[in-house]
């Protein structure tokens, strides 16, 4: 070590001293980044591998059930019909039923675990599937009360358990959007494949044969749920009374919170009002759908959509509406950029983008106008499609036709509004209780398709679809007042400056037309001249 000039020879160079802790540190850092990294590369094909394998057993779940799910409801109508049952009040049962146990599903869920929840799903699902094929009265109902607690488990449980398993793994949460993304992809191929599936077993065993096809399609689940998946809970294991009261009293505020939340603000009521009016809407059209066609299809000359007796060919059309949804999901996307650039204001400043945290767990920069404006106008031309089948004349045999090409189109914006709703709720409902508030639509959801249900033991199926096409227009006004006074000025402003640029093109197109007319006329009167006066030199 040198000496410092004018220094005891014993007093060490603090600068000296400084360099080398320095270096030492760096030393000392270095080694521990180069365990880190040995650590993280021995643990990475473990995380891999338990990533892959939960992946898997979710999504051969979710293809099962999913599957079977689409299988059952292509030929409720017509089994039921065939039974000589009233329809509608067996199908509205199923609805009441989930309207009253909507509040508690969740928080039993919770309780009892989400294994055990899916293993009860899928016993309960494979016994009203067993019922269905037999035509008691006293099974078809229990079956019907059955299946509306199923439906409200089916959109609760499954996810509940991939979300919480997944992090109790410990796995890396940017991946986690991969398994949604696939389940997403899983669920619509699933529901494409069920409407063809359901078409071959009911040309084999009749309209008992999807359902014999959905109890084999649950039974892979519940095996696959049984001995794969492991029990996770919406609270740690092991906790105390004292815990769990408390528990008690914070679910108590939490919904007190969720009502004060719709006090507030109208905004938050409003959209629970509008998505509850539009999928109790799609609720309804799954039953009105087959008796409608089946009226249509007795004067129809439309062989392709028909099945071998002269009777639609459910599965296939439920298959096609299925297909019709994923094309408009993904076209949703680029009409909703184009919507948006469609809308966008002159003055920049008045265009504000809102960053947004979507359902499936991505951030995108959305104009709150535009998705708005784009759901009110899907909601408008779905009430006109859902129109359709009212004007008609059953004896008219284009009238077939005519009714699913409506169909189809009304699949598609079904398709193409779905997003936007998911993006509408990440604007405008509170995240830390959102689960809580999407409590209402499903409730008016339940309570809206039970009494339009009913209804139609009073009316025709066609005179029905007047009204989830009157619902679907009230939802488009509700959406249409979401959207804020600055906006809509911002649009009336544009659509002016376009009218004034439109009359200005038209007015130079014109001033255009007129002098090229003018020149014309002084050319024809210009040859005209000579032609005369050739004939007089002549």
């Amino acid at each position: 070590m040198k000496k410092g000039i004018g220094h005891d020879d014993s007093e060490p160079d603090i600068d000296s001293s400084d360099q080398s802790t320095a270096s030492a540190t760096a030393s000392i850092e270095s080694e521990l980044d180069s365990v880190s990294d040995a650590v993280s590369d021995f643990k990475k094909p473990e995380t891999s591998e338990s990533f892959n394998r939960l992946r898997l057993n979710y999504l051969m779940v979710i293809l099962s059930i999913m599957l079977a799910d689409g299988l059952q409801g292509t030929h409720l109508y017509v089994l039921y019909e065939g039974y000589g049952f009233s329809v509608a009040s067996l199908y509205s049962l199923g609805f009441l039923t989930g309207a009253v146990t909507t509040p508690l599903t969740g928080s039993l869920v919770d309780k009892f675990g989400r294994k055990w929840s899916a293993i009860i799903y899928c016993v309960l699902e494979i016994s009203i599937n067993q019922l269905e094929q037999y035509p008691f009265l006293a099974g078809l109902i229990i079956s019907r009360m059955v299946g509306g607690i199923t439906t409200n488990l089916l959109s609760t449980v499954f996810e509940a358990w991939l979300d919480t398993e997944y992090r109790n793994r410990g796995l890396p949460e940017d991946q986690y959007e991969i398994i949604m993304r696939d389940s997403v992809i899983i669920s619509n191929l699933a529901a494409i494949a069920s409407g063809y599936l359901a078409h071959v077993l009911a040309e084999s065993y009749g309209p008992v044969g999807p359902f014999k096809g959905a109890v084999t399609c649950t039974t892979l689940a519940l095996i696959v749920v049984a001995t794969l998946w492991t029990e996770n809970y919406g609270r740690q294991q092991g906790a105390d009374a004292d815990e769990v009261k408390g528990e008690e009293k914070s679910i108590r505020e939490y919904v007190a919170e969720t009502v004060s939340v719709f006090r507030n603000d109208s905004k938050v009521l409003r959209v629970g009002v509008i998505q509850g009016f539009s999928v109790g809407c799609l609720q309804i059209f799954i039953f009105l759908w087959s008796p409608t066609l089946a009226e249509f299809a007795k004067t129809s000359n439309l062989p392709y959509a028909l099945d071998s007796n002269g009777e639609p060919a459910y599965g296939l059309i439920f298959g096609a509406y299925m297909a019709a949804g994923v094309l408009g999901g993904l076209a949703s996307p680029f009409l909703r950029k184009s919507v948006s650039h469609l809308l966008t204001p002159m003055h920049f400043e008045a265009a504000k983008d809102e960053l947004v945290l979507t359902e499936d767990g991505e951030e995108e920069n959305v104009r709150p106008m535009a998705v708005e404006f784009m759901a009110s106008l899907g909601y408008i031309i779905c009430a006109f499609l859902l129109f359709a089948p009212v004007i008609l004349d059953p004896q008219n045999e284009n009238s077939f036709a005519v009714s699913l090409s409506a169909f189809l189109v009304y699949e598609f914006l079904v398709g193409v509004i779905m997003p936007c709703e998911g993006i509408i709720r990440s604007l405008y409902l509170p995240r830390e209780c959102r689960a809580s508030i999407m409590t209402l639509p499903r409730m008016i959801v339940n309570i809206q398709v039970s009494m339009a249900v009913i209804l139609t033991t009073k009316v025709s199926h066609q005179s029905a679809f007047t009204v989830i096409a009157l619902l679907m227009t009230a939802a488009a006004a509700l959406q249409m007042s979401l959207i804020s006074t600055q906006e809509w000025e911002s649009l009336f402003a544009k659509a002016e400056h376009g009218r004034r640029k439109s009359m200005e093109v038209l007015r130079l197109s014109s001033h255009s037309i007129a002098s090229f007319g003018l020149s014309s006329r002084n050319l024809q009167e210009i040859i005209q001249g000579d032609q005369t006066n050739k004939l007089k030199d002549e």
